[in-house]
């Protein structure tokens, strides 16, 4: 494989409030991306600490030492297996500050280089989260990588926003999942994610918890809104996908004028903070 190629391993499994049990999980992900060359794991929403209002009502009584000790368990074995980790998780502000909704950037020496809070909070989120208020980018293996949250893809000024950052690739992790059955995200998410790539030319990945009842299973979109891999629901897995990539040979570019952004478009939704742990994207966990 070449030194300029990023192979990337995305894990799904069902995430709960035990945090040690999803701990677990994500350690066997990163070690099978490990052996399979993967350069990156890139986890699903929440996955490590569990979603509020889903996993568990709200945050009052929330084990925040014991969420640091296996964050800080997972860097180490990041370092240890020599790979980028992308882990949804919780981060904590204060008391009195509700936490953020993130995805940690851990690189291969377990050191956490950024810190993507999500900015599109629905109405649940703002009841138990503090919003982000900054888009992240990270140059891996001469990828440009953006980095979002579920609810944030309802907003396309947040992909056309990465687009003009010169991203290649979102890694887009979800929680659609924990319905009594089928609901309207099981056809949503599976249209927006390719449009979103079509609309600006860019691949996604996007991931999602198998909880049941989970509304679909991870994919790789790509740029012609094809869908070129896929998990299957309720079924903890990994897929694996090389980028840069190619488009199918019946597949082509949809649009090469870009949507170009208001002045002052409203990058977030719900209240962010000031807090240092906030403005501090490099904070421990």
């Amino acid at each position: 494989m070449s030194q300029s190629t990023l192979r990337i391993a995305s894990c799904q499994f069902p995430v709960t409030s035990e945090i040690k049990k999803n701990a677990s999980y994500i350690r066997r992900f990163m070690k099978k991306a490990a052996t399979e060359g993967a350069h990156l794991l890139h986890s699903s929403e929440a996955c490590l600490s569990g979603y509020g209002m889903v996993d568990f009502p709200n945050f009052k009584n929330f084990d925040w030492s014991l969420l640091r000790d296996e964050t800080a368990r997972l860097q180490a074995y990041a370092k240890e297996l020599g790979i980028w980790l992308i882990l949804g998780s919780s981060h904590y502000l204060d008391k009195k500050v509700a936490p953020t909704n993130c995805l940690y950037i851990i690189n291969p020496k377990g050191e956490i280089v950024d810190r993507y809070d999500k900015c599109m909070l629905t109405v649940r989120d703002q009841k138990c989260y503090t919003a982000g208020n900054r888009l992240v980018t990270r140059r891996i293996n001469g990828l440009n990588l953006g980095f979002a949250i579920c609810y944030d893809s309802c907003y396309p000024q947040i992909y056309a926003a990465y687009r003009e950052k010169k991203v290649d690739l979102m890694l887009h992790s979800f929680y659609n999942a924990g319905a009594l059955g089928e609901t309207c995200l099981c056809e949503l998410t599976k249209a927006q994610i390719p449009t979103r790539c079509a609309d600006n030319v860019l691949w996604a990945v996007a991931n999602n918890s198998t909880r049941r009842y989970s509304a679909w299973g991870s994919f790789v979109a790509r740029p012609d809104a094809t869908i070129a891999k896929q998990l299957p629901r309720h079924r903890a897995g990994m897929l694996l996908h090389d980028f840069p990539d190619t488009l199918p040979e019946n597949g082509w570019i949809h649009n090469a004028e870009p949507l170009k952004l208001a002045k002052n478009q409203k990058m977030q939704l719900g209240k962010s903070s000031t807090h240092p742990r906030q403005v501090d994207t490099k904070s421990k966990a």
